[in-house]
């Protein structure tokens, strides 16, 4: 192989060569074969490991390599001829772009183009692939590269996520105290909400449910405060513990609940007087049958949506009916089952109020219809007339 490498050579008639044509030239004689070496070895590590290559170069150095013959690479021949007319077509190019190509993977240290003393190519050994079957190892190496930076990504989102648990999980009473101070609430804190052990259900409920005593005592809070069952992270939206049956929060739920049961026919068998009186006392039978009706209502049965009704009682009680008549019900909402979902996912300590949702419906509910009267076809009735 006689290369244009001496600085005579540098004149019009030869190949141009790049600074480091001695260096590639070197490396590919230095490379001895391995039987461990393979043609997908080294197509494998063309397409995954060529970072700095663009996406032509890529293609065209790939068509060379299919173009290497397994016996002929074991015994040290890593030569192809493919001229650039067939490797244009095979890749629907110009052949100006593959020379173009070649002659940067030269300079990018991955091919040798031999030519003869005519600048032409020399007969059957005009591509020399040995500089890129001797750089295999290092492209192998490259391509782990991508997945470990992938997974060290994974890594530090994961960290974040833990951090952010852990803060929640040492320190619940924060949000307590953030949302009582955006409340308004002008009452201190009291001793049962200071900060407690992880499971808090067992410690807050007798001391939500404890009456309290004295003469002027009428089971409400002022007008101006609000329930600290409510604003507690013991009890999803403070259904967990007690809840004073007199609270604000308490009167929303049973408007929402008694507006669900008007614009939405099929929930109203469940709404019944006893829940209105106490709209935070549901057995687990019933809210078992809640999410049966639930499922059956809500479209796209594929996303689990008894579960996903189980999910929204454990946050906000029995809000949840309401959540659910709304979404059903509500002419403006395309997909019911992702707008349901969103209500659930809402913060329980500051709920929503359905009860703007429920009046909109209502007012764009059609009239009922005008029937007659119930004793127009009694004769006692036919005979006053």
């Amino acid at each position: 192989m006689t290369h244009a490498y001496a600085p005579e050579d540098w004149r019009p008639g030869f190949a141009k060569r790049a600074p480091n044509f001695g260096a590639v030239c070197q490396q590919a004689i230095s490379w001895e074969p391995d039987e461990s070496m393979t043609v997908w070895r080294v197509k494998d590590a063309i397409v995954l490991g060529t970072p700095e290559l663009t996406m032509t170069e890529r293609c065209v150095l790939l068509a060379y390599a299919a173009h290497l013959g397994q016996d002929r690479m074991l015994l040290g021949d890593a030569y192809v001829w493919p001229s650039a007319e067939l490797i244009a077509d095979h890749l629907s190019c110009s052949e100006a772009t593959v020379r173009g190509a070649r002659r940067t993977l030269e300079m990018k240290g991955y091919l040798v183009r031999d030519y003869n003393r005519a600048n032409r190519p020399a007969g059957p050994k005009a591509i020399d692939l040995a500089p890129l079957v001797a750089r295999l190892s290092e492209l192998e190496d490259l391509v782990d590269g991508p997945r470990a930076r992938r997974a060290a990504r994974l890594d530090s989102l994961k960290e974040a996520v833990v951090s952010l648990h852990e803060y929640r999980t040492q320190a619940p009473e924060y949000s307590h105290l953030e949302q009582s101070h955006l409340q308004g609430s002008k009452e201190p804190v009291r001793e049962a909400d200071t900060p407690t052990a992880r499971n808090q259900f067992a410690s807050r409920r007798p001391a939500v449910a404890e009456p309290r005593s004295g003469p002027t005592d009428s089971g409400q809070r002022p007008a101006g405060g609000t329930p600290s069952a409510i604003c507690s992270p013991g009890g999803a939206s403070g259904f967990g513990g007690a809840l004073p049956g007199g609270s604000e929060h308490a009167e929303m739920v049973r408007q929402e609940l008694a507006a669900a049961a008007q614009v939405c026919p099929a929930i109203a068998p469940l709404v019944t007087p006893a829940l209105l009186k106490h709209p935070t006392q549901a057995s687990a039978d019933t809210v078992a049958e809640w999410a049966e009706l639930a499922a059956r209502l809500l479209p796209d049965p594929e996303r689990n949506n008894d579960q996903t009704f189980m999910w929204a009682y454990k946050r906000h009680g029995p809000r949840a009916l309401a959540m659910l008549a709304a979404s059903l019900t509500d002419t403006n909402v395309q997909s019911p089952c992702r707008y349901f979902g969103r209500l659930a996912s809402t913060d329980g300590r500051n709920p929503l109020d359905l009860r703007f949702n429920f009046r909109r419906i209502l007012a764009l509910m059609p009239a009922p219809a005008v029937r007659r009267g119930p004793g127009i076809d009694n004769e006692l009735w036919q005979a006053m007339e």
